[in-house]
């Protein structure tokens, strides 16, 4: 079965708002092996959204269109379909029940009673915590599903109306979909085009990247008729990555870097302490932020580039001057390492804010103290003005998961 996606709002074009409805939508229909192909926004239009129906019922068997059931004229969903279909809206009482209910008693507004229509044939579906009903049409061989707007509205319908009834008249069309995602760093796109590039072509099951900062999450998408074999086929692909990629692998699914890290050092008992320049506090932000890294997570210091030793810090806490920037480094990743008891440290610094936004100066340089041993790492930024403190974390995070893989 094929699934097509229309959103209305003007809202949603403006960027006003986020469209989490989609997201919600595209989960429950992968988690039923419906194909979701085409998803599109349409604004408070009606003769659009109407378009937008013929062209989606086209291509598509399931049409499900988001939004516009509300009682105001920029409310276009229903009357677009009642259009597209060339069907009469009727009064049904079914959805007027749900429309006074929603109004518990009060005084309900003779505009209200819009959303007592239907198009002829339709089906209403209960909104048991919104005033707009939802509404299901199966007319040329072709389902629409018309849901409210507002995402807790949408999600619970689609959850306790939508889903079972389309459940109970199509279940043999259903089937598993199952996506299985490794987490990637310190390579890119390019580099795994010329490594695995013919899985990329594999069409069961499908393999996929997408960028995610510095890093890579690689899809294992496998539809298969019951979950064994779409777990097997996801088992297979995942053994074929990782004999050619296992070094670039950090984690899977849910795994975050932070987390991994944390894994790590807790297994050996080890904490972490750092010392920030360009990442600005990020760095000790995501350690934080990650239940399995704060627990590991000593202390963390920012640093401003030349302050002068007297106004701020002790000298061993501040960048050193006229010393090599990999010295700098690995002398504060030592100093964070010792002020706080820690058994690593680690600094992180780079050009100044003039630099990157002149473009004159791109290189980072991250320092690890474990104790026994201090390293320095020099590498180039990916982002130069946007997210340069977010960049410069997240590259911090693999200098030393990289140097912690090599050590374990």
């Amino acid at each position: 079965m094929i699934a097509e996606a229309i959103f209305s709002g003007t809202e949603l074009l403006l960027g006003q708002i986020l469209n989490t409805n989609a997201q919600s939508l595209q989960q429950t229909l992968a988690s039923m092996g419906i194909d979701l192909y085409h998803m599109v926004t349409v604004g408070d239009n009606r003769q659009r959204c109407a378009d937008a129906i013929l062209q989606a019922a086209a291509r598509a068997d399931l049409i499900f269109i988001g939004g516009g059931l509300g009682p105001t004229v920029d409310d276009v969903s229903r009357e677009a379909l009642s259009e597209a279909l060339k069907l009469p809206l009727v009064h049904n009482e079914t959805a007027l029940k749900v429309v006074e209910r929603g109004w518990q008693g009060a005084d309900m507004p003779e505009a209200a009673l819009v959303q007592a229509l239907v198009p002829a044939g339709g089906e209403v579906l209960d909104n048991t915590i919104g005033i707009a009903p939802g509404i299901l049409l199966e007319q040329r061989g072709k389902t629409f599903i018309l849901l409210p707007g507002p995402p807790e509205e949408f999600e619970l319908m689609l959850a306790e109306q939508a889903i079972p009834s389309l459940q109970s008249r199509y279940a043999e069309e259903f089937g598993i979909i199952q996506t299985r995602v490794l987490k990637i760093c310190g390579t890119g796109e390019s580099y795994l085009m010329g490594v695995i590039g013919d899985l990329f072509k594999s069409s069961s099951p499908t393999v996929s990247t997408c960028v995610k900062g510095s890093f890579l999450d690689l899809s294992i998408t496998a539809k298969a008729e019951d979950e064994l074999v779409a777990r097997r086929a996801i088992e297979n692909m995942e053994k074929t990555l990782r004999k050619r990629i296992n070094q670039f692998i950090f984690g899977a699914d849910r795994d975050t870097l932070p987390g991994v890290i944390g894994r790590l050092l807790e297994r050996k008992g080890h904490s972490l302490a750092v010392a920030e320049e360009l990442s600005g506090g990020r760095l000790a932000n995501m350690l934080l932020n990650d239940p399995l890294s704060a627990r590991v997570f000593a202390g963390g210091m920012v640093l401003r580039e030349q302050v002068p030793v007297s106004q701020a810090l002790p000298a061993k806490l501040t960048r050193p001057a006229g010393v090599p920037e990999s010295e700098a480094a690995k002398g504060l990743a030592s100093s964070i390492r010792k002020l706080t008891g820690s058994s690593v440290g680690m600094s992180v610094l780079g050009p100044s804010l003039q630099e990157l936004q002149a473009g004159t100066r791109r290189m980072i340089t991250v320092g690890i103290d474990l104790e026994d041993e201090v390293y320095a790492e020099e590498t180039w930024l990916w982002d130069n003005k946007n997210q340069a403190d977010l960049c410069a974390a997240e590259m911090a995070l693999q200098s030393l998961w990289q140097l912690l893989q090599k050590l374990v």
